[in-house]
Order: structure tokens, then sequence, then C-alpha cells
């Protein structure tokens, strides 16, 4: 979901904060995951969000207890990490150390993240603080990094944040700092923060990024930041980026007359 971002149709855009979304929320419920690698055209519907259940019936693992720990040390990264979701989404709280065992034990980074993630809707601190070291950690990828923040965030801790901002301003890759944006707008509590990495945004080099910029800033009502997007319509050399910026302008108009 990383690669070729440029030149997509904005539903891409959307789909990856929709997905950043999708990651922040409880394991309990529904238990969805975005699409591992979303395909579709412009003007169709999204593509339906997979349950860790419908993940794990394509690897053909069975849903009882002994199955999902065992998958927990099966030799597929996405399945140890469907497992562990599982069991959380179960809320099988006995399995917990069956889990910190296989995260202490696991090698994958990102796989750690997601197994540490579940681990800590079961309620472990010690899942908790490996996830705090690994958003921290400038030699993890980005992209780990960004979904480790984002289960620290749901615990409403802000130790994560200034990782979000780092990634999200110096991070080579404008995927990568679309996914940073995203991160940012559905960190808790720190809104303000937000709009101002947004605003920021607004002057990066990739249009994609751009584009995330305004449609965060509308996401987040920040109608402070018409006159900046404005000036950003002056000046911004892409069709497509100022087609944005207008639909941000006109929606963030609308809410500051209804206030």
């Amino acid at each position: 979901m990383e690669k070729g971002l440029a030149g997509k149709p904005r539903q891409f855009i959307l789909l990856l904060i929709m997905g950043a979304c999708l990651s922040a929320t409880s394991f309990t419920a529904t238990a969805q995951v975005a699409p591992l690698a979303p395909k579709w055209l412009a003007g169709t519907p999204l593509p339906p969000v997979e349950t860790f259940a419908d993940g794990l019936a394509r690897h053909h693992i069975d849903l009882t207890e002994a199955a999902l720990v065992a998958a927990l040390h099966g030799p597929d990264g996405e399945v140890r990490s469907l497992a562990a979701a599982q069991l959380a989404a179960m809320d099988d709280r006995p399995a917990l150390t069956a889990i910190l065992v296989a995260l202490e034990s696991e090698i994958d980074l990102q796989v750690q993240v997601n197994l540490a993630g579940a681990a800590t809707w079961l309620g472990s601190p010690r899942a908790l603080d490996r996830l705090q070291r690994l958003c921290q950690n400038i030699n993890v990828p980005s992209a780990s990094r960004l979904d480790a923040s984002r289960y620290v965030s749901n615990k409403e801790l802000p130790t994560c944040y200034s990782s979000v901002e780092q990634i999200e301003q110096t991070d080579q890759d404008p995927n990568i700092r679309v996914l940073a944006i995203a991160a940012a707008l559905n960190y808790r509590g720190q809104s303000d923060k937000a709009q101002a990495l947004a605003i920021s945004a607004l002057s990066d080099s990739a249009p994609t990024v751009r584009i995330a910029a305004a449609d965060a800033l509308r996401f987040l009502h920040a109608t402070g930041a018409v006159d900046t997007l404005r000036h950003c319509l002056e000046i911004d050399g892409d069709d497509t980026v100022r087609e944005y910026l207008r639909e941000a302008i006109r929606a963030l108009t609308t809410v500051d007359k209804a206030q």
C-alpha cells in the first residue's frame, strides 16, 4: 500500500486515512483491519474491510484458542499478526502470556508492532512499553513506527506524537509522509499540533502530501487555516492540488458560517 501513490485518485489517499482510523480503533466489536493491498477503480465503491477472522480463514486457521496460539509461531508474519489480533478481539486474556512469549521471539519489526498492539488491548504494560520504544526508534521502518504510535495514542499517551511529526517532516518517501499526516490526524489529544503539522505540509514538494494536508485540515474543521489555504491556492502550480484546496476552503467556510 506504500507504493505508487503519486497519480492515484483521491479515493486512494482517503483510504490511507481511513486505514489509519481503523487501525486506531478498538479490537472489540467488528474487529476489522484495512486491506493489505487495496485495488479498485476510481468512482467505484471502496472495497469491504476484512475482519481478522476472514484473514485467518484465508490461511485456513481455525478460531479456537489452541489454533490461534499455535499460529503465533507460524512461518507467516501476517498469520502471526492476525492470530494475535483475533485473540485480542475475543478478549482472550489467558492467551496474553502466549502473545508476549511470541513477541519476545519475534524478529520482524512490523509483526512486533502488531503483536504488541494486540497485547495492549489485553492490558499489557510491557507491550505498551515496547510500542513506545519502537515508535521512538529511528532504526525501525517509518511505517511500523507510525503503527506503533497509533496504538500508543489509543492509550491516550502523548509519547509517540513527536515521532509522528519527525517522520512527516523528514521521511524521503511522500507515501510515508501521507501516512504520518493520517497518524497525526487521529492521534488523540493532539489536534492542535496535528493542525499545525498539516498547515506545514501544505508546502510539501509532493502533490499527494499537499492534498492529504488539505483533507486533514478539512477533517479537523480548521477554520482558522482558511487564509493559509487561500494563499496556497494562489501559488500552487498543480491543478489537482488546487482543486482540493478549493474544496477544503469551501467546506471550512461553510463550517465557519454555521458556527
